[in-house]
């Protein structure tokens, strides 16, 4: 079972969770260790970096265009939805 990388315990199955895509491919990236994670969604939603970690993704995330013009935008709480440009 994962780690969560925040609090270091262990993510249950039943338990509610953030899935981060990977998208860092820089190691010494600070947010590496919370890119293709999993943590747990309470831990995420008070974590001290959480607005930094998701503008981040939200700023690399903005290249990863599919076929039908959508990218993947990730909200505060973590979700990731896809997005036309120009759209809320």
């Amino acid at each position: 079972m994962p780690l969560c990388p925040l609090c270091r315990e262990v993510i249950g199955p039943a338990e509610d969770r953030v899935v981060t895509p990977d998208f860092l491919a820089d190691e010494s990236d600070p947010f590496w260790p919370f890119a293709n994670a999993a943590i747990h969604r309470p831990c995420f939603l008070v974590w001290e970096h959480r607005k930094a970690f998701v503008a981040r993704y939200n700023r690399v995330a903005r290249q990863l265009v599919r076929e039908d013009g959508r990218f993947p935008f990730m909200t505060s709480e973590g979700e990731i939805v896809y997005r036309l440009p120009g759209g809320p």
